[in-house]
């Protein structure tokens, strides 16, 4: 799967996340690997051309996606984005959990998905 991150960084929110629905979706149809996998490789090239508060925006508009999700089916999403994470190198990383938790506590669905990280 490949796009453009900086067009996705660059979309209006409501765009940004019927575009993300859409990738959501793509993603449900591949094994668990694959999809840690994309994950893994979305994360750096967001890292690499998003500010922290662009970062943060595109981490709430998952976050919403995540929220409105089945809870099995988004239980099984937040442990592929946990496993991506853990994946990555430790600046990253910790720049990744600060936004994620950011954009976790700024959402409407910060109680759920909290409730899904345990």
């Amino acid at each position: 799967m490949s796009f453009d991150v900086r067009q996705v960084v660059s979309m209006s929110p409501d765009e940004r996340e019927r575009f993300m629905t859409q990738v959501f979706n793509q993603l449900m149809g591949m094994s668990r690997e694959q999809v840690v996998s994309t994950l893994v490789e979305f994360i750096r090239q967001l890292a690499a051309v998003a500010t922290d508060e662009q970062y943060k925006e595109v981490c709430k508009t998952n976050v919403g996606i995540i929220g409105k999700l089945p809870e099995d089916v988004a239980k099984q999403v937040v442990q592929m984005r946990l496993e991506a994470q853990s994946r990555l190198p430790p600046g990253l990383k910790e720049r990744d959990q600060r936004l994620l938790m950011q954009a976790i506590s700024e959402s409407p669905y910060a109680n759920k998905v909290m409730s899904l990280l345990k």
